[in-house]
């Protein structure tokens, strides 16, 4: 347990001793809608990302604990400082964070009274002890129906997970939205998605408020009104919308003309939104880069132009295209390192992420660029997200067979730390058994993934050893799931090569190669296949013939429809909602009016960037089916800032149509990914999904759409 742990204590304490309970308990003040604007200052003042970026992890923990104390200390009645304390040490320390939760659900029992206590003790066992938690919560939010924290935490608790509760959750949400009307709570604003009768309500409060303020940080909740509007109005009124966005940003120019380069960044989208010219939109930009050369917002700014000026070849299977794009952005690359010293991703990960794939770097630069990413990593990154940064690291040396023990190393420093990553969500006791289903499949992934890591790694490094501490592991029953059986079995093959039981790793090679769902495909001119590689390489250290591995590596016939059903697809487990959605050209889509049709309905946002590689295949699929009568290609679009939507299709010259649903996808998923690609049948069956893009070419994109969607035909 840490040395803070007493200070914790004895400030949390201080909630209730003291000056606190000279005021009898009636009388004791409340936090509001916001934190008092004295403590909102020092909170976006001392606890600024852009502040806190810069610092080491271990300082910058130190230095938020001690800002946030302090403000305790100060301000023993308001709440924020509390929950961003509570936040930070359950990240932190998760065996502080029980001592913690249990000062804080005591003091709510020694003071019954009081809502502030309640609140603090209910939102402290959400997770842990939900059903008790709510109890306090309701008790809160009963004892001061004018306190509007509680309603908001049992909003949250009602919208998703086993106590998941609609109609508990709009009503809380209506509580504190009575209370707090023009509120742009981040947490909150995210509840607001899941009810949309409410919407209007809070858009028509917030631009009351706004129209008043002053304050360039408040200022710049318009970019939350902006979407909320553009969202609760038909794309018939949008083009008005443009024109109020445009007299704002007049407005907001006068009132704060030097803002900093936040300030800037959120002109830009603010133009965006109000269709303003490209070069309206670019001389602010030029101002944002001229005022901030080194920001973090130039840099973006800067990337997106490089993208727009050097566009990524189609063909992901031109190695040569894909070389020369490569060379070219590692020359950008290297002068945005030097230019933009204060970025952390590109002075701790970028130039690391650039060559984990190469294959003509030298093992002195390749090595140097991993030494300076690891100890970025352990300086900067939160400890319990290291271990995936030390499998990459560890597939790096491996790929290239480089300083195997340390590959071997650092798998196991990652395995650690991910199965103890995985103990603490399963130790949710909220969470939906849907959500629970879907978390079991991350970890049987993530299992597979590692250990086949260290298989390989042990067998490269010639330390059977290691690999012999998985063999219990390694060889349980097989997943059920046909789309984790290929690694199963290939992990089983490995094991066995490394005791050199070389028939028994064939015969699992064999297996993994039968039970793949889907073939390799390349990606920016590369094609990795480790599984065809091993047991290639295998099979010709037996003196085995090119001929004979054709026939004992080909997938038997008839095993091409297996395929199709499965792939990178994923059975669907929820009921499309019956939709009623107008696109951005004013038409009206209805679920119920679609029968009869096959739909493929992808999920998208102007800041997706897989998305950006789907979308030019998705175009020139819909241009050739969209006249078909049995297929209907349909996009839902979840961008937030939907303003800048339309703009963004113009500029691509992209036709298919394009549903806003943010709303509706929010509400109908916990959380999800993006892109997403559904297929729906002409019952109106939500059948299959798909996560990600799976990349190729058109010719490759068209083929898994067709033959996708004439699977669900031919299984009617």
């Amino acid at each position: 347990m840490r040395s803070h742990l007493p200070v914790a204590t004895v400030l949390l304490a201080g909630f209730f001793s003291g000056s606190f309970l000279s005021h009898a308990q009636s009388t004791l003040p409340l936090p509001g809608c916001e934190a008092a604007p004295e403590v909102q200052k020092v909170l976006d003042e001392k606890l600024d990302w852009n502040l806190l970026e810069k610092m080491k992890y271990a300082e910058r923990t130190a230095y938020q604990r001690k800002v946030l104390e302090d403000l305790m200390a100060r301000y023993p009645r308001e709440a924020a400082p509390v929950q961003r304390y509570s936040n930070l040490i359950k990240q932190d320390s998760p065996d502080e964070y029980a001592a913690l939760r249990t000062r804080l659900v005591q003091q709510a029992k020694d003071h019954p009274d009081d809502p502030l206590a309640l609140l603090l003790a209910g939102k402290a066992l959400m997770g842990k002890d939900t059903p008790e938690g709510i109890r306090p919560l309701e008790a809160a939010r009963d004892k001061a129906p004018a306190f509007p924290l509680p309603a908001l935490s049992l909003a949250a608790t009602y919208t998703t997970g086993k106590r998941a509760d609609q109609n508990k959750m709009k009503a809380n949400l209506e509580a504190y939205f009575a209370a707090c009307p023009a509120s742009t709570d981040g947490h909150a604003q995210w509840l607001l998605v899941k009810d949309q009768p409410l919407q209007p309500k809070v858009a028509v409060a917030l631009r009351a408020r706004l129209e008043k303020d002053t304050d360039p940080k408040k200022l710049e909740d318009y970019e939350t009104l902006w979407g909320l509007e553009f969202r609760t109005r038909s794309p018939k009124e949008h083009d008005a919308l443009r024109a109020q966005v445009a007299r704002d940003l007049e407005r907001l120019e006068k009132l704060n003309p030097k803002g900093d380069a936040d300030w800037l960044a959120f002109l830009v989208t603010g133009y965006k939104q109000s269709g303003a010219s490209k070069e309206a939109v670019t001389a602010t930009e030029d101002r944002l880069l001229h005022d901030f050369p080194h920001s973090n917002q130039a840099w973006r700014i800067v990337d997106k132009r490089w993208e727009d000026a050097n566009k990524e070849p189609e063909d992901q299977t031109d190695a040569v295209a894909w070389a020369k794009y490569q060379k070219a952005y590692e020359e950008a690359l290297k002068g945005w390192i030097r230019d933009y010293p204060d970025n952390d991703y590109l002075q701790h990960d970028a130039w690391f992420s650039n060559i984990e794939d190469e294959d003509g770097i030298t093992e002195k630069d390749g090595i140097s660029a991993m030494d300076s990413f690891l100890q970025a990593v352990k300086d900067y990154q939160e400890p319990r997200w290291c271990g995936y940064s030390y499998s990459s690291a560890a597939s790096f040396l491996i790929k290239n067979k480089w300083q195997l023990a340390r590959a071997l190393d650092l798998l196991q420093q990652a395995k650690v730390l991910i199965e103890k990553n995985s103990a603490a969500d399963a130790d949710d006791d909220n969470v939906s058994d849907e959500n629970a289903k879907d978390n079991k499949k991350g970890q049987i992934r993530q299992d597979l993934s590692i250990n086949g890591l260290i298989l390989k790694a042990a067998i490269e490094a010639g330390q059977p050893e290691q690999a012999l501490k998985l063999k219990a592991v390694v060889e349980a029953p097989p997943p059920e799931e046909k789309k984790f059986l290929s690694a199963y079995w290939l992990n089983r093959a490995r094991l066995e090569a490394v005791q050199k039981h070389t028939q028994d790793a064939l015969a699992y090679y064999q297996l993994a190669l039968l039970t793949r769902t889907q073939a390799p495909k390349a990606w920016r001119g590369k094609l990795h296949d480790d599984l065809t590689d091993e047991a290639r390489a295998l099979w010709k250290e037996q003196g085995g013939t090119e001929t004979a591995w054709a026939v004992w590596s080909k997938q038997p016939a008839g095993s091409g429809a297996e395929q199709v059903a499965e792939g990178r697809w994923e059975k669907a487990t929820k009921k499309i909602p019956d939709f009623e959605l107008t696109d951005l050209s004013g038409k009206t889509w209805r679920l119920k009016e679609l029968g009869g049709k096959t739909l493929l309905i992808t999920l998208w946002a102007t800041w997706c960037g897989p998305c950006q590689f789907e979308l030019p295949h998705l175009e020139k699929f819909y241009e050739k089916v969209k006249d078909h009568k049995d297929i209907q290609i349909l996009t839902f679009d979840i961008d937030e800032d939907l303003g800048v939507v339309a703009p963004f299709l113009k500029e691509k010259s992209y036709t298919f149509p394009v549903l806003p649903a943010y709303s509706t996808v929010v509400s109908l998923l916990d959380g999800f990914a993006i892109p997403q690609t559904w297929l729906v049948d002409s019952h109106g069956v939500w059948q299959w999904k798909q996560l990600g893009y799976s990349g190729g070419s058109d010719a490759d994109f068209e083929k898994e759409m067709l033959d996708r969607v004439k699977s669900i035909e031919t299984s009617h």
